[in-house]
């Protein structure tokens, strides 16, 4: 019996860790999350123009993923250990298209701060998901 609550609770703390960097990228963006977005990557006009329909369709998508995959971040409701995988692996696609089509438009820098302001958005998520 302890054997089995050990490998349930071992399950869990791994899923739980799957979980968090994914999630962090499905938080709603909302208008101010996207002018301080703008303001910390120092984007042109031209850039937020180009960013934003990418960001939208990111966005989109990681939300009908965590639907999917039954993910509710206000009641801590979220997948088996197989679940939690699948859905870690739709959501790394999800962020590499995301960045791929970044890299495209933002410098350098820029692709390094929103880096810096993704894992910003992990870690609170992470507590958010850990309840």
């Amino acid at each position: 019996m302890m054997k089995n609550f050990s490998r349930t609770l071992a399950i869990g703390v791994v899923a739980g860790a799957l979980l968090a960097p994914a999630a962090a990228s499905a938080l709603s963006l909302t208008a101010a999350d996207f002018a301080r977005m703008e303001s910390r990557l120092n984007l042109t006009p031209e850039q937020r123009a180009a960013i934003s329909p990418i960001l939208q369709k990111s966005q989109t998508a990681r939300s009908s993923t965590f639907q999917k995959y039954g993910v509710d971040l206000k009641t801590c409701s979220r997948p088996g250990a197989l679940g939690l995988m699948r859905l870690n692996k739709d959501m790394n696609r999800i962020n590499a298209d995301t960045r791929a089509r970044l890299a495209a438009i933002l410098d350098a820098s820029q692709l390094r701060e929103y880096d810096r302001i993704v894992a910003e958005q992990t870690e609170i998520v992470k507590k958010q998901i850990m309840c």
